[in-house]
């Protein structure tokens, strides 16, 4: 799957501690190896309310979230996901997706 980090995510992400950054890290690979999210083996989930055609989700990182888009594969391309922020788990459903 084709991976996109945006920026601000990895600026939230050097503030973190090392140990969810790593975490952070292993998790980019896994979805980097795998053929789209659902196979992905990350604890992922897709965000509720979302208007039609959107493909937010969250994937947990210890007490954090990581927040993205997901574009499932279409004929031959290949699955896509861009990483937009990392928040904490009471801020991630406050804050994302974005409006």
């Amino acid at each position: 799957m084709e991976i996109t980090v945006r920026k601000s995510f990895i600026k939230e992400l050097k503030k973190l501690p090392s140990k969810i950054q790593q975490s952070v890290r292993t998790i980019l690979e896994e979805l980097e190896e795998a053929t789209d999210l659902e196979n992905s083996g990350v604890d992922y989930k897709y965000m509720e309310g979302q208007k039609q055609g959107q493909n937010y989700y969250r994937i947990r990182v210890g007490s954090w979230r990581m927040g993205g888009e997901y574009t499932p594969p279409v004929n031959e391309q290949t699955a896509a996901s861009v990483i937009i922020t990392i928040l904490s788990r009471g801020d991630i459903y406050k804050k994302f997706p974005p409006k």
